[in-house]
């Protein structure tokens, strides 16, 4: 079976940032075990010039997706908690709507992927087929960043919509 990460798109360099973070959220609690200590909602200000786009996925601060986006992950993953996050540019006087996703969680990796000396980044991460059992979306437990990997029927699910800033990457599986 075939998976593909869902990222943001890195062509996409103007995107808001968001304010505050580490105040706000503790990232170690993104997690399915203790998602429970994140404030729901969660507004963050972000810095946006006029030509910022507001992608449907953004991952370089927190990882998170629009509502539209939401509203597809949930069809296919329906014990996802989506963790309310609208984002607020006051100098653009503008307000979007996103969601901290939580997944559930696998150790899904395989033994052939490649970490950093104090494996701290997946350098390569390559998924191990036998752990996935077909699952239609996983975040990778053993990452402490965000990997997110989506089966081919989600992944063609997201294709056919007009979403913005989306990236799916091949993964690799054994």
């Amino acid at each position: 079976m075939d998976y593909f990460w869902l990222k943001q798109d890195d062509r996409y360099t103007d995107v808001p940032v968001l304010e505050q973070v580490r105040s706000k959220v503790d990232t170690r609690d993104i997690r399915w075990r203790s998602a429970h200590k994140i404030p729901d909602p969660i507004v963050f200000y972000v810095k946006a010039g006029p030509e910022s786009e507001f992608l449907d996925v953004m991952d370089r601060q927190l990882y998170l997706v629009s509502e539209k986006l939401k509203q597809v992950l949930a069809m296919y993953e329906p014990d996802a908690w989506f963790k309310y996050t609208p984002l607020l540019d006051l100098k653009g006087r503008q307000q979007k709507h996103y969601f901290l996703p939580i997944f559930p969680e696998d150790m899904v990796l395989s033994l052939s992927s490649e970490w950093s000396p104090d494996r701290s980044i997946v350098k390569k991460p390559i998924l191990w087929e036998e752990k996935l059992k077909g699952k239609k979306i996983v975040r990778v437990q053993e990452s402490d960043s965000p990997l997110v990997a989506v089966r081919l029927d989600v992944a063609e699910s997201i294709l056919r919509r007009d979403f913005a800033g989306v990236r799916l990457e091949k993964a690799n599986v054994e």
